[in-house]
């Protein structure tokens, strides 16, 4: 770990030598917000998109930020991959509390923080298990306040999965670092609206342009749990995993058709849509 690129507080320095005060609002109330925005072969897939959604994510938990201070970090943090395939992690809070108050101090100074990770992306198909969504209630704002997502997911973790898929009375939220579609019995492409529960993903929104006026046109709305008995194939989407298909799903009687063809024309139409994404500059 000791040479991963890292920023804090707009100075770069490497990942093991970062020093974050305890009393920091992120690590004593999960007061922030994050981004990971994906690079393949150094370039970023959906900067805007990213960007956009953290400040929007600023906006609804009123974080004052200075965004040119960000972009210049993510910049400098981006530089470092060397056209390498990986991902920028990028954190901001409120600040600095001088004693831990639930009531932050109208002066505190944001508190900036990200670092550069090459990575390789999955593309094999995993397993999961569904779940209740036991999480806050306000899943639009990309915060760090996942502690819901990290019981459920390392329960299914235990069960020899590697994801959840969340759903509230019997309706279909999202996974557990994802975003969930599926075909129903009937043909149609499914996904749930968006709502406070749900994070407006931005692999989520590629997919969903990419097939429309398509034979493969998504339809959002409420999803009944009950539809993955029946569907021939349920898959995730997001920026580290753009779209992979689950093999399983626990407490249902899913059963992934492989070579379902719907999927595999929708995966062909995705990855078109990737490579124009990518071909657009930041």
């Amino acid at each position: 770990m000791t040479n991963i690129p890292a920023i804090y507080q707009g100075k770069l320095n490497t990942l093991d030598q970062i020093k974050v005060s305890p009393l920091s609002r992120a690590y004593t109330f999960s007061d922030s917000i994050y981004e990971v925005i994906p690079y393949f072969l150094g370039k970023p897939l959906c900067y805007k998109e990213h960007f956009d959604r953290m400040i929007q994510s600023s906006h609804l938990m009123s974080l004052d930020v200075d965004f040119d201070s960000v972009t210049k970090d993510i910049k400098e943090l981006a530089a470092t991959l060397n056209n390498q395939d990986g991902y920028v992690y990028y954190q901001i809070s409120r600040g600095v509390d001088m004693v831990r108050s639930h009531i932050y101090q109208d002066d505190l100074e944001t508190e900036r923080f990200g670092y550069a990770m090459p990575a390789s992306f999955p593309s094999s198909p995993i397993s999961a298990m569904l779940c209740d969504d036991d999480r806050w209630g306000r899943c639009n704002i990309k915060s760090t306040s996942l502690l819901g997502n990290i019981l459920a997911m390392n329960k299914a973790k235990s069960l020899g999965c590697q994801e959840v898929v969340m759903h509230k009375d019997g309706f279909m939220t999202e996974a557990g670092a994802s975003n969930v579609f599926y075909f129903d019995s009937a043909g149609s492409v499914r996904t749930s609206s968006l709502s406070e529960n749900i994070l407006p993903g931005i692999t989520r929104s590629i997919l969903i342009e990419a097939l429309k006026d398509t034979p493969y046109s998504v339809k959002e709305g409420s999803c009944s749990v009950a539809d993955f008995n029946d569907s021939p194939c349920i898959w995730l989407t997001s920026s580290t995993k753009g779209i992979l298909p689950l093999t399983t799903l626990i407490g249902t009687e899913y059963k992934f058709e492989e070579n379902f063809h719907g999927y595999l024309d929708i995966a062909e139409l995705f990855n078109s849509a990737m490579q124009s994404h990518l071909s657009v500059s930041e």
